[in-house]
């Protein structure tokens, strides 16, 4: 494992924690024999971890765990895929990166909150783990430049995800759904939606560790635009 890691882990936000949670966010917690101390928590509305928008605000939570967990990296990826945030109204915060300080034993976790939210009704506590539906080398976030337009994407284990379009000022993030067995993609789209878009979908092919999109928008004038897009995956 790298001394410093970054990456991308998403838990379905329809699971229940299965863990009760404690009085306070600084305190001990226990995760498959794992213990985890929760030293601080930042509230910080500058950080961007990456795809952070301007309705959401970035908490990091600082932590330290015993060094030799990483000598096996399992237990601190398994605990990365079961960490959340949880609210005053039931509201579920996925984990959206972390940092880690081998050597120290130290966990940076970020997390986006919404706005207004107040930082002292959060909640850290375990989720289950998310039904593996997609190969695991298709998890995790993306990224691809071609043509003027940045495209970033994030697959979850169970195939969900969210994508983030960028073209001369436009900016667009929207979830999609991937599906295996067609090698395809599906993007919702809202239906008052800036540029009038009707559908957004493709077909996706991964080899040698690129995943190539091949993407076509319909808009609601019967314009198609459709562009192929070389994705590498954001370590």
């Amino acid at each position: 494992m790298k001394k410093i890691l970054s990456f991308i882990v998403i838990l379905a936000l329809s699971l229940s924690p299965i863990t009760a949670a404690l009085a306070s966010i600084e305190d001990e917690y226990e995760w498959n024999g794992l213990s985890i101390l929760i030293t601080d928590m930042d509230v910080n509305p500058t950080f961007d971890h990456g795809n952070k928008t301007d309705d959401e605000c970035a908490v990091i939570l600082s932590a330290t765990v015993p060094v030799e967990a990483f000598e096996d990296g399992d237990p601190v990826r398994e605990l990365f895929n079961h960490a959340i945030l949880t609210d005053g109204d039931g509201a579920v915060y996925r984990l959206r990166g972390a940092g880690v300080d081998e050597k120290k034993g130290h966990l940076f976790l970020f997390y986006y909150i919404a706005k207004g939210v107040d930082a002292d009704t959060l909640i850290f506590q375990f989720a289950p783990a998310m039904e593996q539906s997609v190969p695991a080398e298709y998890v995790g976030e993306w990224f691809g430049s071609a043509g003027g337009i940045d495209l970033t994407f994030r697959v979850n284990a169970d195939g969900t995800g969210v994508y983030t379009f960028e073209q001369s000022g436009y900016f667009e993030r929207y979830d999609f759904t991937l599906t295996v067995e067609s090698e395809s993609f599906s993007v919702e789209i809202p239906q008052d939606n800036q540029l009038g878009i009707v559908s957004c979908e493709g077909t996706y092919a991964y080899a040698d560790g690129v995943m190539t999109l091949d993407i076509e928008t319909t808009f609601a004038g019967g314009r198609v635009f459709s562009y192929t897009m070389p994705c590498e995956r954001v370590d």
